[in-house]
């Protein structure tokens, strides 16, 4: 009997963003196929009671837990709508056991729609990262500020295909960390700019399905793909202020967080918190089916 592949998932969260994180894994449960998906939750503050709530959310997926309290990561402030807890992905090769190869990191404001597979099985080429370029950043401007070589692109670092033996050997997630406390408030993106920085013309550009952003949606000629294989990006990242769980958003892949919301322990505390009523509701599905009508493939 052939063993399924098992793909290494990484995911950072507090308490606070926990619902989101039980939203992400339960969209990742939906849609993969035979492959085992192996979840290294790195944690700040989540309590056992709202863990075994994620993890009944999604009896297919195998959890690990890593509860980290007194790091210097977590000193670091929030910024803009940046938990603290978003650091933690910089504190991987700490805490991850050292045989994991390869692992996929996404963050908790992202729905997955179809197999992870294709993502995890990617020739990185020699690089120690794939990711997306993010469109909303000007590399030559980033370039300038940071005094890099002019010619690279910025990444988004809501969706890392890391190879965990690079970052061991050269400490790239160190590094930005590292970046981070010396510098506290010198980077406009936080973390994400920090690593844009260390691996600066060092990372692999990755098909914009795997991590289609707000932006992207002011311009889907330019993003489109050649995969006739679905109408609908790979992995929705709602990036920027609005959140497909608050009352004011206009996404047109809203729909898709609360589809696999209310599969989840978490349905009506998220609705509650943030006000939401069934009639917004309505417009978030009524918003998806006509997106889904217009025929844009991804």
């Amino acid at each position: 009997m052939i063993q399924a592949e098992t793909i290494e998932l990484v995911c950072v969260t507090d308490a606070n963003y926990a619902p989101h994180l039980a939203v992400l894994l339960k969209s990742i449960e939906t849609s993969k196929g035979a492959e085992h998906v192996r979840v290294h939750a790195i944690l700040d503050g989540v309590d056992a009671t709202l863990l075994s709530q994620i993890r009944s959310a999604v009896p297919k997926l195998d959890i690990l837990d890593y509860h980290v309290a007194g790091h210097p990561a977590l000193d670091l402030p929030p910024l803009l709508q940046i938990s603290r807890a978003t650091y933690l992905r910089l504190i991987m090769t700490e805490v991850l056991p050292d045989d994991i190869a390869r692992i996929i990191y996404l963050d908790i404001d992202m729905i997955v729609t179809r197999s992870l597979l294709p993502l995890w099985k990617t020739d990185l080429k020699g690089r120690p990262c794939g990711a997306v370029e993010d469109p909303g950043v000007d590399p030559a401007i980033f370039a300038q500020t940071y005094g890099l070589k002019r010619e690279g692109l910025y990444f988004n670092a809501g969706m890392l295909l890391i190879d965990m033996k690079a970052a061991h050997q050269n400490g790239f997630l160190t590094q930005a960390l590292n970046q981070l406390i010396a510098n506290p408030g010198q980077y406009e993106f936080a973390d994400q700019d920090a690593l844009n920085e260390v691996l600066w013309q060092d990372w692999l550009p990755l098909d914009p399905k795997w991590n289609y952003q707000r932006e992207h949606l002011y311009k889907p000629k330019r993003y489109l793909t050649a995969d006739p294989k679905s109408r609908v990006p790979a992995v929705i990242h709602f990036t920027e202020w609005e959140k497909p769980w608050k009352s004011k958003e206009w996404h047109p892949y809203a729909w898709l967080y609360w589809h696999h919301l209310k599969n989840t322990p978490f349905f009506s505390i998220v609705r509650q918190r943030d006000s939401i009523s069934l009639a917004r509701l309505a417009k978030f599905w009524l918003k998806y089916r006509l997106t889904l009508i217009r025929k844009i493939r991804f």
